[in-house]
């Protein structure tokens, strides 16, 4: 009797654990924000957007997919830092083009801002990994610098067989975008990569990578568009795509399969 007792408790152990890791999660993506001092209601449509997120108790945390400000200016960076950090939930950012002011110096005054433009972090058996994928000299494409793919190569070889990985770019892995699209590609497919998440067309878009989806995402900002939004995402048996309009309910885009 002690014997059974103890292998129901195990196996009832064993189901709690099971059903706790396929617990679905949801976060939220902003991107393109384009914060500007020239351009005052960037920041406020950011504003509006961290308001609301802090009131969905279902959101975990924010992904943040570059193009923080307009112009990669130290003020404007400081700016999008004061408003992201009234998130009541962690955040994780990295660069767009414009942040970089095109080239080199921007990243520089951009890590200085927020302490790091790239992150790596484990959630309910996923892995998110984000890094610049930003031009290197002015009106060139993007391109994803050799220290970044290896970081990107790092943190998917820590994967273990019961996980699997988001990665989050600014630009699309597109021949027109990223001019070495191809080394991120192929890196992925050693891996169980699902999605790339990004911005930059300030639009919802979904695209194939060489077998791997690629999703786009709406700017936050309001710019020539009706509302301010973001995206939410839910992570279950499936990805769960839904634009979030300010004030409205949630209208789901894209469904993808995970399993």
């Amino acid at each position: 009797m002690r014997k059974i007792s103890v292998f129901s408790l195990l196996f009832l152990l064993i189901v709690q654990v099971t059903v706790f890791a396929a617990d679905p999660f949801r976060f939220a993506l902003f991107t393109d924000i384009h914060i500007s001092v020239l351009k005052p209601q960037n920041a406020e449509d950011l504003e509006l957007a961290i308001d609301e997120v802090n009131t969905n108790p279902q959101v975990s945390f924010v992904l943040i997919a570059g193009d923080n400000t307009d112009l990669g200016d130290t003020v404007s960076l400081k700016i999008a830092k004061q408003l992201l950090a009234k998130l009541k939930v962690p955040y994780y950012i990295t660069t767009g083009n414009h942040d970089t002011g095109q080239g080199k110096i921007g990243s520089v005054d951009f890590i200085r801002t927020f302490g790091t433009d790239r992150f790596s972090f484990l959630a309910n058996g996923y892995k998110f990994i984000g890094f610049p994928t930003g031009p290197v000299k002015p009106n060139a494409k993007g391109h994803i610098k050799s220290e970044e793919l290896e970081f990107v190569k790092a943190e998917l070889t820590k994967l273990k067989t019961t996980e699997s990985a988001f990665i989050i770019t600014h630009y699309p892995l597109l021949e027109g975008d990223l001019d070495n699209r191809m080394e991120l590609i192929n890196l992925m497919h050693t891996y169980d990569v699902k999605a790339v998440l990004g911005g930059h067309y300030h639009r919802n878009a979904v695209f194939n990578y060489e077998g791997v989806f690629g999703i786009v995402n709406r700017s936050t900002q309001r710019a020539k568009q009706p509302n301010v939004g973001y995206s939410i995402y839910t992570v279950s048996d499936s990805l769960y795509v839904s634009e979030k309009n300010i004030g409205q309910p949630e209208r789901e885009w894209l469904v993808i399969p995970l399993k």
